[in-house]
């Protein structure tokens, strides 16, 4: 294992996001990052995160996690997208049975997923075969595996459940659908899978990892932070991460461009405007308000780290979500207001304010971070009502 340090990581992302931005033009019109940039991120190791390190991973813990999404983020929003996907898929990998988990962590391969249960199995000796059609598979063509939702009864776990059933990229058919109005450089095309046999080691019954916070089988270090801390909390994260950077971003573009921007018809400099100034203001509060609520959605997982806290009440969780919701709304609020703030210029395609509150706009509607959703779970589990299925 290649031993690395935070700001070293930190380093190699703020250089991955320089690189991502080069070719934010070209990503946008093509669906998809080019093949050189997933080299860079491969060459970086950004995917070994969280990988634990018994598997040749750096087994970091959420701030530097964070941090490291939060780089690439203030260069590009979707390419810290694939690039927090690349090390977040890694997490669930560690709780597969462990005869799994050496499998994929030995290929060293890109981990993508789609969670939705979707998909159809038949039971065979050995393990299942898997049919169907999913979407929403944010990197895949920059990946090796990719772990499909299904319901599925697993020898051992009781009834059947919500699983992930692991499949090797070249069984699979990628199927190009990905034309949306933002974060299109994530290339998260569907794919389609016909009777492809997967083996129990790559299903992950996701109802037992919610239940008991502990890996299929076994056979892990408990001082790895992925395994103290809430699963669907800290697999959540890099969202806030990577809005937090975008909006630092926009604020310090929309600082530049006031300062420089003139004024024809009123005759004056923007900046000189206290209205202006008024607004500029507002914006940098907003921000504030992001980075906040960020810190305080890492402090929480790091203080369940510290106390090997891997399952919380549903409140605890939920609130989480919601704050994390919040995060995503108010980052997309926040980038929309400054292309208002600096009219028609701004929002020709192509400029980097209009691609990011696309992009933004985009991550507030992801299944997990929808605003209304989250304060209806976070309310309902403060009256002791059941909370978000994903939490």
């Amino acid at each position: 294992m290649e031993d690395v340090t935070p700001e070293q990581l930190i380093e190699r992302a703020n250089r991955i996001g320089e690189l991502a931005d080069a070719e934010a033009d070209r990503a946008d019109r093509e669906a998809g990052f080019s093949d050189e940039l997933r080299q860079a991120v491969h060459d970086a190791g950004l995917h070994l995160l969280l990988r634990p390190k018994r598997y040749g991973g750096f087994g970091f813990g959420p701030r530097v996690f964070s941090e490291t999404v939060r780089a690439v983020a203030r260069h590009n929003t979707a390419a810290a997208w694939v690039t927090f996907f690349m090390s977040l898929h890694e997490q669930w990998v560690a709780f597969l049975p462990p005869e799994g988990r050496q499998e994929i962590y030995d290929s060293d391969g890109f981990v993508a997923d789609i969670f939705f249960p979707i998909g159809k199995v038949e039971y065979v000796d050995g393990g299942v075969r898997l049919s169907g059609q999913w979407n929403f598979g944010s990197g895949v063509l920059w990946c090796k595996w990719i772990g499909l939702g299904a319901i599925v009864e697993v020898p051992g776990f009781g009834d059947p459940q919500p699983c992930l059933v692991t499949v090797d990229t070249a069984e699979l058919e990628v199927v190009r659908n990905w034309d949306t109005f933002g974060l299109r450089g994530t290339g998260s095309h569907g794919v389609k899978v016909d009777s492809v046999f997967v083996p129990w080691r790559r299903v992950l019954p996701l109802a037992h990892l919610k239940s008991t916070g502990q890996p299929v089988g076994g056979e892990y270090d408990e001082d790895e932070p992925i395994y103290r801390e809430p699963f669907m909390p800290s697999f959540c994260l890099g969202f806030g991460a990577m809005c937090l950077g975008s909006a630092e971003r926009v604020v310090d573009e929309l600082r530049r461009r006031i300062r420089e921007r003139q004024r024809v018809l009123l005759g004056m400099k923007e900046w000189e405007s206290p209205i202006a100034q008024r607004n500029l203001g507002e914006c940098a509060v907003e921000l504030a308000k992001i980075e906040a609520m960020h810190e305080a959605y890492i402090q929480q997982l790091e203080d369940w780290v510290a106390a090997n806290t891997p399952l919380v009440p549903a409140e605890d969780s939920n609130r989480l979500g919601a704050w994390r919701s919040s995060i995503a709304k108010m980052s997309s609020d926040l980038a929309f207001r400054s292309i208002e703030l600096l009219g028609g210029m701004a929002a020709y395609k192509g400029d980097y304010l209009e691609r990011t509150a696309r992009d933004l706009f985009m991550v507030s509607l992801q299944v997990g971070q929808l605003y209304d959703d989250n304060m209806m779970y976070y309310g309902r589990t403060q009256y002791g009502l059941g909370g978000h299925p994903l939490l």
